[in-house]
């Protein structure tokens, strides 16, 4: 009997701390512009089939994490591929301003001659568009220096998904599942169970911060999320 308590007592203390951050019904625990989100079948949903969004909206979480591992689903509807959404974590708002500051797993597409402008790798084809889903990007601290052109933006990505790799992983109209596992300086970000980005922060940032879903400016379309877990570590 003893052995079997000592045994119950060890798998209790491993028990991971998983929180439900979307309950699937309203915004509770989260805030941000209720005119650009809402909560339709289980999901929260960003953006308008019918309007254009004028600027990027970002939907963030009361609380502030710091080492965790979030998972959810995203997924995009819209005519074209041409649109971009993300999720930023250890992030905050920048005062002043619609942006947020902070690290983020990108989902979405850029125009692929943008890439060589705001990190080291150029893509073989620059014409058209670049899937960014599972790249890591970090934008807006006060600190510029970090961006390669704050005139323009300042934002860095600091991993670019390998191309081909995320074609062969997502479904382009479908949901798929991303996890961010960020514990201490290091950084992994996984689509569909597949690793796309890893990083090590060599720098003094902010380690703890809000997890903010994006809804990026563009023609009209809609971002869903949905089954918004996150584990402390």
């Amino acid at each position: 009997m003893r052995k079997v308590f000592f045994l119950l007592l060890l798998i209790s203390c491993g028990k991971s701390d998983k929180l439900k951050l979307f309950d699937g019904n309203s915004l509770e625990g989260w805030e941000g512009s209720n005119k650009i989100f809402k909560v339709k079948n289980n999901s929260i949903i960003g953006g308008s089939l019918i309007n254009p969004i004028d600027i990027s909206y970002y939907l963030c979480t009361i609380k502030k994490y710091e080492n965790f591992e979030l998972e959810l689903e995203a997924k995009f509807i819209a005519e074209y591929l041409k649109i971009n959404g993300g999720i930023s974590f250890r992030a905050d708002r920048v005062p002043n301003s619609n942006e947020v500051m902070g690290y983020q797993a990108d989902i979405g597409y850029i125009d692929a001659s943008a890439i060589p402008l705001f990190s080291n790798f150029t893509p073989e084809d620059t014409s058209g568009i670049y899937p960014l889903w599972g790249s890591l990007v970090d934008e807006n601290r006060p600190n510029t220096s970090r961006y390669p052109k704050p005139d323009i933006f300042p934002v860095i990505i600091y991993k670019v998904a390998d191309k081909q790799l995320i074609k062969k992983t997502i479904d382009p109209n479908g949901w798929n599942k991303v996890n961010i596992k960020a514990n201490g300086p290091n950084i992994e970000i996984q689509i569909n169970g597949i690793t796309t980005a890893k990083y090590i922060e060599e720098t003094d940032v902010p380690t703890k911060g809000c997890i903010c879903l994006q809804t990026h400016s563009g023609n009209p379309y809609e971002v869903w999320y949905r089954n918004i877990y996150l584990t402390n570590l």
